[in-house]
């Protein structure tokens, strides 16, 4: 099963924080159960909503975490993707030769949670200038 998890940027400070979504712009990290014994402020971090994206359960060819917002190199015939979630299910959005579709992320087999076509090489937050 795959695991369930989001990251943000902090308001605070700026980090990127990874760990459980509550609400639109809270992130708590490092909980194991929810409970009264783990119910502690001191590990809910404010982060910016338009940052936040889901970890899709898939790695890139070396072994990084993909997460919403990723933006994918690849050895395809299109210079990147970037990962979106759409119709109920993580995609990749194309951008072939000034075409701009959707494709499935699929992992290379059943065995494995690589996708093993490109890296991670930044995310649409902090490098937008990837997408020019």
């Amino acid at each position: 099963m795959r695991e369930i998890r989001f990251r943000g940027k902090r308001k605070d400070n700026g980090e990127w924080v990874y760990g459980y979504l509550i609400g639109n712009d809270v992130i708590v990290g490092d909980i194991v159960e929810f409970n009264d014994e783990y119910f502690n402020t001191e590990f809910w971090y404010k982060v910016d909503p338009e940052t936040v994206g889901q970890y899709t359960g898939l790695h890139d060819r070396n072994g990084r975490e993909i997460y919403e917002g990723d933006i994918i190199s690849t050895d395809l015939d299109r210079p990147f993707n970037i990962v979106v979630f759409r119709n109920g299910a993580f995609m990749f959005q194309c951008h072939d030769n000034g075409k701009d579709y959707y494709d499935y992320m699929f992992s290379v087999d059943e065995e494995s949670d690589r996708w093993e076509y490109g890296e991670v090489i930044g995310n649409i937050y902090e490098h937008p200038h990837l997408l020019k």
